[in-house]
């Protein structure tokens, strides 16, 4: 009887999963044509107008640390989850896309490296037995919003 509870609830795990989940990208690393401090001014601008809240740093300021919160499939056209849309994880599911850019005076323009990572809580579940920690495996970055930084620099 064990033995067909535990195959069963595998199957119902299993189905619940997403079949398009996959790693992270690897950072961005390119070189853009313009000097790191207008690449930086580019990136800013366009992290801004995608919604992300952008903090400058760095001894020249080329350094950018941005940020994206979300609750249930808020981030969704930046992001790829284990569990997918229409589940209750992703109902109870908020994440948040943080983004670094750096930008570092090169020959002709600068080296640009772009990374995402994303950190994903339950709140829904906060103060239940299904509760589940905050985590930075259950989504990644799909990759969107650092393509489209390099195509906005390039």
């Amino acid at each position: 009887m064990y033995k067909i509870l535990i195959a069963a609830a595998a199957v119902l795990t299993i189905g619940c999963l997403n079949k398009t989940f996959s790693a992270a990208p690897p950072p961005l690393l390119f070189h853009a044509s313009q000097p790191a401090t207008e690449a930086t001014r580019i990136a800013a601008m366009a992290l801004a107008s995608a919604g992300f809240n952008v903090a400058q740093s760095g001894a020249t300021g080329t350094v950018l640390t941005a940020n994206r919160t979300a609750t249930h499939n808020g981030n969704q056209s930046y992001i790829n989850c284990r569990y997918p849309n229409g589940s209750d994880a992703a109902a109870n599911r908020a994440t948040t896309l943080f983004i670094t850019f750096k930008a570092l005076p090169d020959t002709s323009g600068s080296a640009v490296t772009i990374d995402g990572r994303v950190t994903t809580s339950y709140p829904g579940y906060q103060g239940t037995a299904m509760a589940i920690a905050p985590n930075d495996t259950d989504c990644v970055s799909n990759g969107t919003i650092e393509q489209q930084l390099e195509s906005a620099l390039k």
